[in-house]
């Protein structure tokens, strides 16, 4: 199998995801309601869990997936650390280390989400 990649949008309301190939072609798309209960601690286990059955529904192995790209609604430095998302109930931590931590170590990259817009759209 060719190699994927996965690609997070992390909204208030809803997390939008998608597969891609490494030419940027959407391979599929879904998305999973934002879950802010309890200071938002169940959003990256829920994106994680929606990960890993769309690599099973699809035999994707870890190996086969480059990485996953989040975009997030605050700022985010260039080690994967939010400073804040208010309208998540998220504080300061690594997006990026517990997001990889959840999917068994695939590679994560975070960033503000309306940067990484500009990114995809510039690509």
């Amino acid at each position: 199998m060719s190699k994927r990649l996965y690609g997070v949008d992390l909204g208030g309301t809803t997390v939008k995801m998608g597969l891609f190939d490494t030419e940027g072609n959407v391979l599929t798309k879904w998305e999973i309601p934002t879950v802010k209960d309890q200071g938002g601690k169940h959003i990256l286990p829920d994106i994680a869990e929606a990960i890993k059955k769309n690599m099973a529904e699809n035999n994707i192995t870890k190996e086969d997936v480059i990485g996953v790209g989040i975009g997030v609604p605050g700022p985010v430095d260039k080690d994967g650390v939010i400073y804040k998302a208010a309208n998540l109930g998220w504080g300061v931590f690594s997006v990026r280390n517990t997001l990889s931590d959840l999917l068994d170590g695939i590679k994560v990259e975070a960033g503000n989400d309306a940067n990484v817009a500009a990114l995809g759209e510039m690509w």
